[in-house]
């Protein structure tokens, strides 16, 4: 879920920061020690992300719902299959 945050309170720094991300219209990754600690991306970013999560929910549940009554192990053995198919393509077209 995607939280906002309203900037009226910040300090004239960070503000200033703020306003040059929507001057330069970029994306930026705020670092603490050299370590990634947050992504600032534009608004559209965050919203194709999330109809993007959306959707792969919404077939995540299709398919649970289309195959529910598959059992469990008949499921683990269909995947075993097909990770094997992969590998031998995989391999095959390494060759």
């Amino acid at each position: 879920m995607v939280k906002h945050l309203r900037v009226d309170d910040v300090s004239p720094q960070v503000k200033n920061f703020l306003n040059q991300l929507d001057v330069e219209k970029g994306e930026y990754i705020l670092e603490v020690a050299g370590k990634p600690l947050v992504g600032i991306v534009p608004p559209w970013q965050v919203e194709k992300l999330s109809q993007g999560r959306d959707d792969i929910l919404a077939l995540l549940h299709q398919s649970w719902e289309r195959n529910r009554a598959v059992p469990e192990e008949e499921v683990g053995q269909i995947v075993a299959e097909v990770i094997q198919e992969v590998r031998r393509e995989k391999t095959q077209s390494q060759s």
